[in-house]
């Protein structure tokens, strides 16, 4: 009887220690109360794009390459949109007091395709704040494409710059040759005017000493002469219809011949010569090809 009794007393006493034990335990467990409110805040939020009922769907973009994406909100003042193909913008539009909102998307001129995922602002940032407690069912997944009227507006807009980009080449080329051949008449004239300076002041010389002055051209004559004929080894001559060299010699140190590859290319000219050895000469070699 006594140990009946002992046994009695044993289990109701285990039995009472566990049921404390139990209720302090689910004392010391964490409350929630703060998430819980939020998330019953965040129920009652609601989002609709205007002519749309489902949450994925496409629009396709006006001749210009935009789209206007519009519709309402409820529980929440603003709308979040992520932009996670053709690109990684990120904004929000705030509604107005009846929570209808608008927002004009415009394409890039490189991009055919865009997707955003639109949300409300609340939620994005109770997700962003708690990504393994909460799923949005309020997010709507946008894809946007480019018509086929702005793509082929693009592509002639693309045409159009290549084709104005070569015609700005091509007139910056002709007035550099412009401005060269230009820089080349000054050179010559400047160079046809010393000569007649050098001619007259030689008439005056002669004319104050005559016989000094024709011995020395008599001299200087039979001296060219001996030199020409010294020179005269059969090597073609490069010069313009007054004796000029055409031959180019570029900062390079690279001499380049009429009717050669780089020739009307080489805008840099240093000197000018009239042989290949005089050019030799002077320090410049022939180009590579």
């Amino acid at each position: 009887m006594k140990r009946r009794i002992v046994h009695n007393f044993v289990i109701t006493f285990v039995t009472v220690f566990l049921l404390l034990g139990f209720g302090a335990l689910n004392n010391c467990q964490p409350t929630s109360g703060t998430v819980f409110a939020k998330e019953q805040a965040v129920k009652v939020i609601k989002l609709h794009i205007t002519g749309k009922h489902t949450r994925k769907f496409t629009v396709v973009t006006n001749s210009a390459g935009k789209a206007t994406v519009s519709g309402r909100i409820q529980g929440d003042k603003r709308v979040f949109f992520k932009q996670y193909k053709g690109g990684y913008k990120k904004f929000s539009v705030r509604a107005n007091k009846k929570g209808h909102f608008k927002k004009v998307i415009k394409l890039q001129k490189s991009v055919n395709k865009v997707a955003y995922a639109i949300d409300s602002n609340k939620v994005n940032k109770l997700i962003k704040k708690h990504p393994r407690k909460y799923v949005s069912k309020t997010i709507v997944h946008l894809t946007i494409k480019r018509s086929s009227a702005s793509q082929a507006s693009q592509k002639a807009a693309s045409q159009a710059s290549s084709s104005a980009k070569a015609a700005s080449i091509a007139s910056s080329k002709a007035s550099s040759e412009a401005a060269e051949s230009s820089s080349r008449a000054a050179v010559i004239s400047s160079s046809q005017a010393a000569a007649r300076a050098a001619a007259s002041s030689s008439a005056a010389a002669a004319q104050a000493a005559a016989q000094r002055s024709a011995s020395q051209a008599a001299s200087q004559r039979n001296a060219q002469a001996n030199q020409a004929a010294a020179n005269n080894t059969g090597e073609q001559e490069y010069v313009d219809a007054n004796g000029n060299g055409l031959i180019k010699g570029s900062v390079d140190h690279i001499y380049h011949v009429p009717g050669s590859t780089y020739y009307n290319r080489t805008k840099n000219v240093v000197q000018w010569f009239k042989t290949v050895s005089d050019a030799v000469k002077a320090g410049y070699r022939a180009p590579l090809r």
